[in-house]
C-alpha cells in the first residue's frame, strides 16, 4: 500500500515536471530576451538551485568526467538554442512534438554503441509518431517558409539533445544525476553565452 502511493506521488511529480517543460515554450515567447539569451539565463538560474542537491558528491568526479559533463552541457546548449529559436518560428506544439523525437536517434545509436535491443513496442511507436509529425505539420491552414523552418530547429534540437542524454546515459551508473546536471549546466552556460 505505502509502495503504491509513492508510485502514485513519483507519477504525479513526473506529471508536473512534463507540464512545466511542455509549457516552457510559451515563457520563451513572451521573453523580452532573445531566444539564446532567454536559454543563457535559463541554465544560469538553475546552477544555484542545483548545487545544494550535488555538492556531496561533487568530490567523487574525475576530471575525465568533468569532462564529459562538460561536452554533455555543450549538447545541451545546443538543444535548449535550437529549441528556442524554434519557438520563433513555428507553434509551440509543433517545437515540442519535434524536439522530443530523440528516441529516433537514442535508441539506434544506444544499439550502436551500447549494444542495447531497442524496446518490442519501438517499431510500433515510430510509425505513430511519424504518422503523428506529419498530421501536425500538414495540418496548417496556410504554412509558411518561417514555419517550416521554425520544424527544422526543432528537429535539429533533438539531435543535439540525443547526444546530451547519451553522455548522460554513460554516466548516470557512476554519477548522481543531480551532479549531471549541476556539472553539465556550467558548459551549457558557456555555450550558450558564447552564441548569444
Amino acid at each position: 500500500m505505502i509502495k503504491r502511493r509513492n508510485e502514485t506521488k513519483d507519477v504525479l511529480i513526473e506529471l508536473v515536471a512534463v507540464a512545466f517543460l511542455a509549457t516552457g515554450g510559451i515563457f520563451v515567447k513572451l521573453s523580452a530576451f532573445s531566444p539564446i539569451n532567454t536559454g543563457f539565463y535559463r541554465v544560469l538560474f538553475s546552477i544555484p538551485l542545483l548545487f545544494p542537491l550535488a555538492f556531496r558528491n561533487l568530490g567523487k568526479l574525475k576530471t575525465k568526467d568533468v569532462i564529459f559533463l562538460f561536452c554533455a552541457g555543450i549538447f545541451l546548449a545546443g538543444d535548449v538554442a535550437l529549441w528556442n529559436i524554434s519557438f520563433r518560428y513555428t507553434s509551440v506544439a509543433n517545437a515540442n512534438l519535434l524536439a522530443n523525437l530523440t528516441p529516433f536517434t537514442v535508441i539506434p545509436l544506444s544499439f550502436l554503441i551500447f549494444k542495447e535491443r531497442p524496446p518490442k513496442l519501438f517499431l510500433l511507436g515510430a510509425c505513430i509518431t511519424v504518422a503523428g509529425v506529419f498530421i501536425l505539420i500538414s495540418g496548417k491552414a496556410a504554412p509558411s517558409t518561417s514555419d517550416y523552418f521554425g520544424d527544422f530547429m526543432a528537429f535539429c534540437a533533438s539531435f543535439f539533445y540525443a547526444g546530451f542524454l547519451l553522455i548522460s546515459y554513460h554516466l548516470r551508473d557512476r554519477i548522481a544525476s543531480s551532479v549531471i546536471m549541476f556539472v553539465s549546466s556550467f558548459g551549457s552556460a558557456a555555450a550558450l553565452f558564447a552564441a548569444a
